[in-house]
This record gives structure tokens, sequence and C-alpha cells, in this order.
């Protein structure tokens, strides 16, 4: 019965860990693309939709990392 339990833990832990490195990366990409932006002429295009989706992608790994309760050391 506790090996469940046990198991269980080390798997959420596990994929707890993936979902903070893969916040890290997406922010990252995010903060990058933003910047290219700014520093662009031509702001409607390539650049902007690129920032959009990796701004959505990091909200959408934020508001997962709040429901399973991550906590991002």
């Amino acid at each position: 019965m506790f090996k469940k339990a046990k198991k269980k833990r080390k798997l959420r832990l596990q994929k707890d860990q993936e979902l903070i490195q893969a916040l890290e990366q997406i922010k990252t990409k995010a903060e990058e693309y933003e910047t290219y932006l700014k520093n662009s002429i031509d702001s409607e295009g390539y650049v902007n939709s690129r920032a959009r989706l990796e701004r959505a992608k990091y909200l959408f790994l934020l508001k997962e990392a709040r429901v399973r309760k991550t906590t991002i050391y």
C-alpha cells in the first residue's frame, strides 16, 4: 500500500520538475521574443505572432503549475 503512495509521489515530483524546466525555457523564449518585438521596426508579422504565442504558452504552463500546486524555487 505504501509502495504505491511512494511511487505516485516520486512520479509527481518528477513531472513537477519537468514542468518547472519547461516553464523556465518558455519564459526565456517569451522574453527573447518580447525583446525582438521592442527592437523591431515592423511589429506586425512573424515576430509579433511568435511573441504572443510564447507568452500564451508561458501563461498556460504557469496556470498548470498553479493548479498542480507546484513549488518553484
